[in-house]
């Protein structure tokens, strides 16, 4: 497993991923910056700087985060179709599942990467409006509050990034669910319906301010079901890459 995983870091360098996970950290980031510069030209005592981080959260998860997981783990999967090494890796003795497993595990890594990025574009973002309350505590509870949620979004985006394994470019119809799955998560929070939803349940489990009541069990098994999903899928998913090139060769005789 652990040569898989090297073997998929050094892929990496063949790949663009590098720049979307700049421009998706740097979107929300950048996003919240214009929306607390518009509100601070009516009013320089509207918010501070927890308002600031908490409000690049709020646009990690309904706008950028869910769409760009989706599009890291999409295209490490589809590498092996582009780059036309699928037929090597099925003719050693490698099982589907591990590399399945492996490219997971990258996926992951690259959304902690996500994260801190984003982390930093908020940290600078809220130094250039010279916010209130910039305190090495509020700095640190930033950090955690803001990995936490990258790693529950990741979570809660997994089945798609996994059912998207099945075929060529199958990722692309996940990125738009993706979209769609954050951002209806702006709709249900505000009606209770946070901790039981995937995208917004990891919100009360990082204690994110101002939730309406709620139960951080809830929210938990909310977050144990989809990891228990990810799991059955990989083991159950219906198409593995050996019928998905398979069916690709039947296309191209019918052709």
């Amino acid at each position: 497993m652990l040569q898989l995983v090297t073997c998929e870091f050094k892929k990496l360098k063949k790949s663009n991923i590098l720049w979307i996970i700049i421009a998706g950290a740097f979107f929300s980031a950048f996003v919240t910056f214009m929306q607390f510069k518009m509100a601070l030209s009516i009013d320089d005592q509207v918010s501070d700087f927890e308002e600031f981080y908490l409000s690049a959260i709020w646009n990690n998860f309904c706008m950028s985060f869910p769409f760009v997981i989706t599009i890291m783990g999409g295209m490490l999967c589809n590498q092996e179709y582009s780059s036309g090494t699928l037929k090597s890796i099925i003719t050693i003795p490698v099982s589907i599942k591990r590399l399945y497993i492996a490219k997971i595990i990258i996926t992951g890594v690259l959304v902690l990467a996500l994260s801190v990025i984003n982390y930093f574009f908020v940290i600078a973002g809220a130094n250039l409006l010279h916010l209130q309350g910039i305190e090495s505590f509020l700095i640190l509870k930033a950090f955690l509050q803001i990995l936490g949620m990258g790693i529950f979004i990741f979570i809660a985006v997994l089945p798609l990034i996994i059912w998207g394994f099945r075929k060529i470019n199958g990722y692309y119809p996940m990125i738009v669910i993706a979209f769609m799955y954050g951002f209806c998560g702006s709709f249900l929070l505000p009606r209770g319906g946070g901790d039981f939803y995937p995208i917004t349940a990891g919100l009360r489990i990082v204690k994110y301010a101002d939730l309406p009541e709620g139960s951080t069990l809830a929210a938990v098994t909310t977050v144990a079901m989809m990891v228990l999903i990810s799991i059955l899928m990989i083991w159950l998913v219906p198409y593995s890459y050996e019928s998905a090139t398979q069916n690709k060769n039947v296309k191209k005789q019918h052709n």
